[in-house]
């Protein structure tokens, strides 16, 4: 009897460590913007939309014994989310969003969007950023934009899926809402409209 306790116990344990070693994380992106109202764009339409030109399929890994199945990927349509801010951005400069023939034409090309442990025997600090090319096109004229921003989690235990996309989702609001904080943006706009 006792070695049917022992070989359940091990049993038990070793499907607990497998389940622990196969952890990838998905999650969700919906990146937010706070843009101040303003009138820039009363009587114009805009059209908006985002272009994932991430390399590979996922964001990195958290790190661990096991860093190649902890993999953090997408769970949502990227491109569609960044529409979504873009289109909340706008909307607060007044412009009214369209799917043709708008006055104004937005791009918002992801480069680079990671949240990554380099460490590869246990998870205590993650390094992630976020880089976003804007290019915005009004008539024959055309404004660039690059904006980013990084970051530093330090963690005791492997963060929770609900952690991590706090994270991810903190990191792109923060670099979009620095291209609505531009002023050289704002004043393309005003200048070409």
């Amino acid at each position: 009897m006792k070695k049917i306790s022992v070989f359940l116990t091990a049993v038990f344990s070793a499907a607990l460590l497998a389940a622990c070693a196969h952890s990838p994380v998905q999650v969700m992106v919906q990146p937010q913007v706070n843009v101040p109202a303003d009138t820039i764009g009363s009587g114009y339409t805009v059209y908006a939309r985002g272009v994932n030109q991430l390399p590979g399929g996922g964001l990195g890994s958290l790190g661990g014994i096991y860093a190649d199945e902890s993999n953090v990927t997408l769970a949502n349509d990227i491109e569609q989310s960044l529409a979504v801010a873009l289109n909340q951005g706008f909307g607060a400069w007044s412009f009214r969003p369209v799917q043709s023939g708008a006055d104004v034409q937005v791009v918002a090309n992801l480069t680079d969007l990671s949240y990554n442990s380099p460490n590869k025997l246990y998870t205590t600090k993650v390094d992630s950023g976020a880089s976003i090319q804007l290019q915005v096109t009004v008539g024959g004229a055309t404004f660039f934009g690059n904006y980013s921003t990084s970051g530093k989690d330090r963690n005791l235990i492997k963060p929770s899926r609900e952690e991590v996309q706090s994270s991810v989702n903190q990191l792109l609001s923060a670099t979009l809402q620095r291209a609505f904080e531009d002023e050289k943006l704002k004043a393309f706009l005003r200048q070409n409209l």
